[in-house]
């Protein structure tokens, strides 16, 4: 059985699999999964090496269009570290940016900017157990861009300088890396590493290293680990994009050909070591997290299987039944009385040490007895009883469906999904395949199969292995808390289960009539947008646009009367709770549960959202579905369920989440800071006070939002890859037969909004033993109602962003990741803050205040330079035209097409305004906004024991 998935509480490490290493022979190339597999590799990727034993493999793919990305794997991790080296291979990750052959250090990241490239988005690297990934998003695919990244790419490779004063500049900056790492999750982690992996390096071995031994790298050091690993034949290089006529085979030669193979085997890499193999019951006590996690898992240890056709196809019938155990899970969550926050199954292990099964149950810990025994009685239901032919037709119809979808989709693909499965391939025992390879694999074993098979396969899963029970978080059972916690397992296993009732077959409620449609009152189209606009005799509003970016995507979304705006000013609770319980209320006819079903084996996805001045309701869907779609987005505006199952869901987890609260630097952010901040206006909070949500019913949410969503302005947007008229025929039999919509109300007394206050300090303390500090500084500045104005602000904060990236991470090592950004309401008039958030070790509080005011300082003094503008713009532009180039964006510009006929100007203006974009409106508005003495700032520390 091969599984390479983990455990739920070990998800935030296991970045990969991690292949035994033999030494190789110097130049020898790795082999490819695929050149030992019967799957047939994805036809349109190349694979080569060079004469010293480096690999590429290379694929053309047009979308998005004009990018093209490259990716430098190097065959090393943490665990290939000596226990002096503990945190090499990600220091070394970090050292790629300061300093090589070509690019000094300190210019490379600006270097990239001016190419239209930004850091974190389209620069960056990571690093795991087993492998250290460069990755290079190049903004164009023509043959001087790639030669450009190639020649990065090849300093990475083999020409990082390595200078010591940038080697103890980055040991702050990693110490702030670590110091953002730090949380009760994390800590959470690493302890469950020490209990399940014991006896390996795992536990040692987590990237971030350990401060001790990176305080001691040298120069020396860091160079011995570069030339050990940093080798031809330990390298892979991936690219893919959209080349057309480029083969970039010659390229790679001549950028990678001469890198030197040294004398010596690639060595091998220490012993990773066994855990004990035996069954395990421990507990994990974190009081700062107020929820509990229960693992149940049946180990086994990890088998190093092939990727083949048999080892694709064998576990097939056990996802089906895990698939169809937690459809259960998903509606007991639901049901009044149900214990437990969330449950589910799914495979375990990960790290190529074990396989298995896993049950995984989040609850109160008041609770956790009780859910645990909800849980184990349903996942002995399934064992006992097996599944209903319902439940497998919903899982065949849906997985059969995704087949498709993948295949029709094939052609608009984008590049970055080719790109992690080259990954995979130069990583693990990978074999990457096309979506039709997959459908002619996948597709007949999944329609032959049955009830009976998805429960032998499911029966035999949890009957081997050894038991892992453990549970972390916020329960406290003492020192004999495992045993505890064995004891209640045991006694939830001996109950005894009852086979569930059968599923009914279903209708829709909902269907239109074909001869029943709307009258058009008006019809137009706009030639420079290529956009059909169509207004109803009923005032429902319809803009279409057919694209040719995704194959068989299709985008509906409406804006549904003013949204949080129709609420009186004091009952943000109200529309706090409305936005999270009303999609689970269903409809009169079905539930939300009757709908999950009904829609199996379709692209269906409504859902309704909450914002300032509209409700947004919508999903995604395909020409074929695009009539049901549209069917069920009326008939949440006609019937809604108004059922308590999403209320009911909320109301367990709110003590939790302010509970939580208690113990993160953003508690005091959100619940004290920010209402201050708005002048004690609780709409700009995040969460509204617990006391006000425990008094919300169903019932008020009803009356509340009924009115509105019957009758309020209605505008919907479709956009993709669809025929226009067939569209506004299926509008006219959905939409277009409505109830008469009012006019647009403008709410203006509750657009009103005290102002953003200058000069608050506020300075808490949080119960936790993180030592870490959040600093908050907030700038009031204005609105974005207009479109020149709002620009400008969000790119002044850019510059504030990269100005704190240069001085305080770079220069001192203060905060790993300071940022900043502008915000400008397009609801209330005058509101708008320029941000920084940081997070700092608790005794350089007032370090990093001091080094943000410099930076604050010296932009409201001196301003912005014109080289700034001109390197920060360029990667926004390429941003932009990537965008462009996707349904989402569309839907976005042409929302209120109709309703608001000059919010289109911001598209047709945008290119104008980079282009024509200058340095003397920026240091206007820092002069303005970021003036001494505006800031309003927050701090919070961690409680003094």
């Amino acid at each position: 059985m091969q599984n390479h998935h983990a455990p739920l509480a070990l998800a935030a490490v296991l970045l990969a699999n991690v292949p035994a290493l033999a030494q190789v022979a110097p130049g020898t190339a790795r082999a490819w999964e695929h050149e030992r597999s019967d799957l047939t590799v994805d036809p349109r990727i190349h694979f080569g090496q060079l004469e010293n034993g480096f690999r590429y493999a290379w694929a053309k793919n047009a979308e998005p269009r004009d990018r093209c990305y490259v990716r430098l794997h190097v065959d090393v991790g943490s665990l290939a570290e000596e226990e002096s080296e503990r945190g090499l291979a990600h220091f070394l990750e970090h050292m790629a940016f300061n300093g090589s052959r070509n690019f000094p250090a300190g210019t490379l990241i600006e270097w990239f900017q001016e190419h239209g490239m930004a850091f974190g988005a389209d620069l960056n690297a990571h690093t795991s157990y087993s492998e250290t990934v460069y990755k290079l998003d190049l903004p164009n695919s023509d043959e001087a861009t790639l030669r450009e990244g190639l020649l990065v790419i090849q300093d990475w490779a083999s020409g990082m300088l390595l200078e010591e004063a940038e080697i103890d500049a980055e040991k702050g900056v990693i110490d702030g890396e670590e110091r953002e790492r730090d949380s009760a999750g994390f800590r959470i982690m690493k302890r469950v590493l020490e209990e399940q992996f014991d006896g390996t390096l795992y536990p040692e071995r987590i990237t971030i290293g350990a401060k001790t031994a990176r305080d001691a790298f040298t120069p020396e050091s860091v160079r011995a680990f570069y030339a050990k690993w940093y080798r031809p034949e330990n390298m892979t290089l991936i690219v893919v994009g959209d080349l057309g006529e480029l083969d970039p085979t010659a390229l790679i030669a001549e950028y990678f050909a001469g890198l030197t193979v040294p004398e010596a085997p690639v060595p091998s890499e220490p012993d990773v070591g066994e855990p004990s193999f035996g069954e395990r019951s421990f507990l994990v006590h974190e009081p700062e997290i107020p929820q509990v996690s229960i693992h149940v898992e049946r180990l086994v240890p990890w088998a190093d299987d092939p990727d083949t056709v048999a080892t694709r196809t064998e576990d097939v019938d056990l996802a089906c039944a895990r698939r169809m155990l937690n459809l259960r899970f998903s509606e007991l969550l639901k049901q009044e009385g149900t214990p437990f926050l969330g449950a589910g199954v799914s495979s375990a292990g990960g790290l190529r040490v074990y396989d298995g099964e896993a049950l995984g149950v989040t609850c109160d810990p008041k609770q956790w007895a009780a859910a645990l025994d909800s849980a184990e009685l349903e996942l002995h239901r399934a064992i006992e009883f097996g599944f209903q032919e319902a439940e497998l037709d919903e899982v065949r119809a849906n997985w059969l469906r995704g087949l498709e979808e993948a295949v029709e989709r094939e052609s608009t693909r984008s590049s970055r999904g080719l790109v992690s499965e080259l990954l995979a391939a130069a990583e693990g025992r990978y074999v990457p395949t096309d979506a039709a390879a997959d459908r002619a694999l996948l597709a007949p074993v999944i329609e032959a199969l049955t009830v009976e098979e998805c429960h032998a396969a499911f029966v035999e899963a949890w009957g081997a292995g050894a038991l892992n029970l453990y549970a972390t978080g916020g329960l406290d059972l003492g020192d004999d808390g495992g045993e505890e916690l064995a004891a209640a397992y045991a006694r939830a296993r001996e109950r005894e289960v009852e086979q569930g009732a059968a599923l009914e077959a279903l209708t829709f409620a909902y269907a239109s009539e074909p001869e029943v449609v709307g009258e058009i009152a008006e019809r137009s189209h706009i030639e420079d947008l290529d956009v059909e606009l169509v207004q109803f005799a009923n005032g429902v509003r319809l803009n279409v646009k057919q694209t040719d970016f995704k194959e068989r995507q299709v985008l509906a979304q409406a804006r549904v009367a003013e949204g949080l705006l129709t609420l009186e000013i004091g009952d943000y609770a109200l529309g706090w709770l409305g936005s999270r319980a009303f999609n689970q209320g269903g409809l009169v006819e079905h539930t939300a549960d009757d709908l999950r079903r009904l829609v199996a084996g379709r692209v269906i996805g409504v859902g309704l959202g909450m914002v300032e001045d509209t409700f947004l309701l919508g999903g995604s869907t395909t020409a074929d579905d695009l009539l049901f779609q549209c069917e069920l987005m009326c008939a949440f505006l006609t019937e809604p369920g108004w059922r308590d199952d999403g209320l009911r869901l909320i109301a367990k987890q709110i003590p939790l989440i302010f509970e939580r609260l208690q113990h993160v630097t953003d508690g005091p952010l959100v619940l004290e800071f920010l209402p201050e901040l708005f002048s004690g206006d609780t709409r700009f909070a995040q969460i509204p006070p617990q006391a006000e949500l425990g008094t919300v019913a169903m019932d008020a949410i009803r009356a509340w939002l009924a009115p509105h969503l019957a009758e309020g302005p209605f505008e919907v947007t479709i956009v993709g890859d669809i025929d226009i008229e067939e569209v506004v025929a299926t509008a006219a039999r959905t939409f277009g037969v409505l109830p008469k919509r009012r006019a647009i109300e403008p709410w203006s007394e509750r657009r009103k909004a005290g102002p953003v206050r200058t000069g608050l300090r506020m300075e808490r303390s949080i119960a936790t033993e993180i030592p870490k500090s959040l600093v908050y500084m907030g700038f009031p500045t204005t609105d974005g109602m207009e479109a020149e104005r709002r620009r400008h602000l969000t790119f002044l904060g850019v510059v504030l962003n990269d100005r704190l990236r240069l001085h305080v991470r770079e220069r001192l090592g203060a905060a790993y990741s300071p940022g900043a950004q502008a915000v400008s309401n397009r609801v209330f008039p005058g509101i708008g803050v320029i941000s920084i958030t940081a997070n700092a070790d608790p005794d350089k509080v007032e370090t990093l205040i001091d080094a943000c005011d410099e930076v604050i300082l010296d932009l409201a003094l001196n301003g912005v330079t014109q080289s700034e503008v001109d390197r920060l713009k360029e990667p926004i532009i390429a941003q932009l035209r990537d965008a462009r180039r996707t349904n989402e964006f569309w839907l976005t510009v042409l929302a209120e097409a109709q309703s608001r006929p000059d919010s289109l100007a911001d598209i047709r203006t945008v290119d104008a305004f980079y282009a024509d974009l200058s340095a003397e409106k920026l240091t206007e508005l820092a002069q303005r906004y970021l003036a001494e003495g505006r800031a309003s700032v927050l701090v919070v520390n961690p409680a003094e024991k």
